[in-house]
């Protein structure tokens, strides 16, 4: 394999974990990167695909959000040129036989299922590097699972390179990479090009959080709890900072542009408002002239952006980024950002799952975040994460990590945080009937067995596994030396033993038992035969996508969907997507009874939940199965020509959450379109469907 001298490549001296990290590509091993957030890990991706391109081989860069392979793939086409670069995210397929593929991580999993097929043989043949970016969402509950099998599957001649933020346990996850795809090399780092400087704001003011020598400065401690009960009137030096105080302290220090998380998207809208009702002018001249060139230069491509409220805020260098606001704004608001044309965004923690989008300083508003189950503490990797994204690399000497003091949580809690450790990583391996369907159609029912005992899963039970096996091998000799005066100790023994042999049995079959019983769920609904083949019902339910692939199949098979017209499948698709909207008001979840037709399909739809979830009880299976009929007068309206204004008037929601249901509703248009199992009739009225709801501003993207 030819190689290249790094010093042509980059115009400053890499760090020692980015030169290891080339050295082992360069000895064909795969790697596990683990080092913080903006420390330089896409420069070894980076040398990677220069060597593809040297080599004629093909590379793979997978992230897990469609938002992060679009912005992928524009950085790399403006990098290598548009021809070098292809975009695979499920409904959009651009240059597909480009060398440089990017991609979604579930569509490079989706990809793999279909390798041996020889449509797909030739192009893995090709596969030098797989780039598995933000690698640490192994550990997502919902879809961990796809990190697991990428790897798993993954063709042998392919250098895997996992990036990944800090994690308490790289050790472990690069053992498994050694023993289910090759060798491996660990490459670690705890340095940062720019590093970080944290503050302590609160009563007391502004404060170094952390000294000189690693340690808690004493001094934030001073005033900070016994003070809480004063009131902000009695003295100024004893309130809590304001928002506004917050942000003319960092302008006052020269700390901005920041990113100040919050932790909810009404708490981000409210600050916007707040910071542009401040008139704090926090633009130079030269940025404002440039900031109106690049607005009105959106507004060619996107009139209506001009009319839309948050277009006064970004004016002034303000904006707020959280999933609720619409595609196009968002992706306004990171390349606004990245030019240095605003100054303060207020995001929330999904900024900080990977959008390139780094501060000269951040804000973390509070260490406490609501979860389903009540308030929690932020995580230490959590808390690592958001504090990563202050210091531009080539901009910054300093990158600041600012924490407020609240009501709730003051200088003990914090300081508990700062300096906590990262947590370790575990398994999320859930398998699935889309898992069940596409292994069993490529493999016999024991390769498929080795292959779900191959995950990271399984992996994590080995110590375990091992001491447990020592327990019982001590228990078996204690026994073979006993008397038969020993009877009372023997029976204790015996009970010990069988308890011991049928957790070791549970653990060494884990997680197989879950496979087995998702594929007795689809044996009784003829998915599978008997003998866990595939039916040919199976093998076009295996190309679905979605929460419950069960559900969307029997919708399909059973005809449920053909005597919709065009304009109530719109509404109908809607509803099936796996997006939950959060509604302004409970009333606003509207009436899905529109037409007699909606209707009849709706009462099938319930009645085949029931049938499904009595089943997959049965067989211990909980997958959910999402089915919103509240949806349904969304897309229908959207479909009969509503205005987006009309829409979000109506409806009283989050624009990106209207966004996202009915973007969901295409996607699951476009699969009617292209299943195997869909009649004409249904072929035909999902095109024109999707044609119908698939319009601005829901198609609508910035680069």
């Amino acid at each position: 394999m030819n190689q290249i001298d790094i010093s042509s490549l980059f115009p400053f001296e890499l760090d020692n974990f980015q030169k290891q990290a080339i050295e082992a590509l360069n000895q064909k091993k795969s790697i596990l990167v683990c080092a913080p957030t903006g420390s330089g890990k896409t420069a070894i991706a980076e040398y990677a695909i220069h060597l593809a391109l040297l080599n004629k081989q093909k590379i793979f860069y997978t992230t897990p959000l469609k938002a992060l392979s679009n912005q992928k793939f524009f950085d790399l086409s403006l990098r290598f040129g548009e021809d070098k670069v292809g975009l695979l995210t499920g409904d959009i397929q651009i240059n597909r036989t480009a060398q440089i593929i990017v991609l979604t991580t579930e569509i490079f999993r989706n990809m793999l299922y279909k390798a041996g097929s020889e449509e797909e043989k030739t192009f893995f043949e090709q596969i030098g590097f797989v780039v598995l970016d933000e690698c640490h969402y192994m550990k997502d509950p919902d879809r961990g699972t796809v990190w697991e099998e990428s790897i798993i599957y993954c063709p042998p001649h392919a250098q895997i390179m996992g990036l990944s933020a800090t994690v308490g346990n790289p050790e472990s996850i690069n053992a498994w990479i050694n023993q289910v795809h090759g060798e491996s090399e660990l490459i670690l780092s705890s340095q940062r090009p720019v590093p970080l400087r944290f503050f302590f704001f609160g009563r007391e003011g502004f404060k170094s959080l952390i000294t000189a020598g690693g340690k808690i400065n004493p001094s934030i401690f001073k005033g900070s709890n016994k003070e809480k009960q004063k009131p902000s009137s009695e003295s100024k030096k004893h309130h809590l900072p304001t928002l506004v105080e917050v942000i003319k302290e960092l302008s006052g220090r020269d700390m901005l542009p920041a990113i100040y998380f919050l932790f909810s998207r009404r708490g981000c809208e409210e600050a916007v408002k707040k910071a542009a009702y401040a008139n704090l002018n926090l633009l130079k001249e030269s940025e404002k002239v440039l900031l109106k060139a690049e607005l009105e230069k959106a507004c060619r491509e996107l009139p209506w952006l001009a009319r839309h409220p948050h277009f006064k805020a970004l004016s002034e260098g303000l904006a707020p980024h959280h999933a609720g606001l619409l595609p196009a704004i968002k992706s306004l608001v990171e390349s606004l950002f990245q030019k240095n044309l605003l100054k303060v965004v207020f995001a929330t923690e999904t900024l900080a799952a990977g959008i390139n989008m780094p501060a000269r300083s951040v804000v973390i508003s509070q260490i406490s975040k609501r979860t389903d189950s009540g308030h929690r503490l932020l995580s230490g990797s959590e808390f690592l994460q958001m504090g990563g994204r202050a210091g531009r690399r080539g901009m910054d000497e300093i990158g600041y990590v600012v924490v407020l003091e609240t009501l709730f949580e003051g200088a003990l809690e914090i300081s508990h945080l700062a300096m906590a450790s990262p947590e370790e990583l575990h398994s999320s391996f859930t398998p699935s009937y889309i898992m069940v369907l596409n292994l069993t159609a490529k493999h016999s029912w024991e390769e498929c067995r080795n292959l779900v005992l191959s995950s990271f899963a399984r992996f994590e039970k080995v110590q375990e596994i091992k001491a447990l096996q020592n327990t019982s091998e001590q228990l078996i000799k204690g026994l073979q030396k006993g008397t038969k005066k020993d009877f009372k100790l023997k029976n204790k023994t015996d009970k010990k033993l069988h308890k011991v042999t049928n957790e070791l049995k549970r653990l060494e079959e884990f997680p197989w038992p879950e496979f087995e019983k998702a594929a007795e769920v689809l044996i009784h609904f003829n998915y599978l035969t008997p003998d866990k083949k595939p039916t040919q019902k199976g093998l076009w339910t295996a190309d679905l996508r979605g929460d419950n692939i069960l559900f969307l199949a029997e919708v399909i098979a059973g005809g449920l969907l053909e005597k919709l017209t065009p304009y109530e499948l719109a509404g109908f698709a809607c509803a099936m997507s796996s997006y939950e909207v959060r509604w302004q008001q409970n009333t606003a979840t509207l009436h899905w009874a529109i037409t007699e037709q909606i209707q009849t399909a709706v009462r099938q739809g319930y009645d085949l939940i029931k049938q499904i979830s009595k089943i997959q009880s049965h067989y211990e299976v909980y997958n959910r199965i999402p089915f919103t009929p509240a949806l349904i007068e969304l897309g229908f309206d959207w479909a009969n020509e509503y205005t987006w204004q009309e829409l979000v008037d109506k409806y009283k929601a989050d624009e990106g959450d209207l966004v996202k249901s009915i973007r969901q509703g295409a996607d699951l248009l476009k699969q009617f379109i292209v299943c195997n199992g869909s009649s004409s009739e249904l072929i035909q009225n999902a095109r024109q469907a999707y044609n119908l709801i698939y319009r601005s501003p829901i198609k609508d993207e910035i680069n």
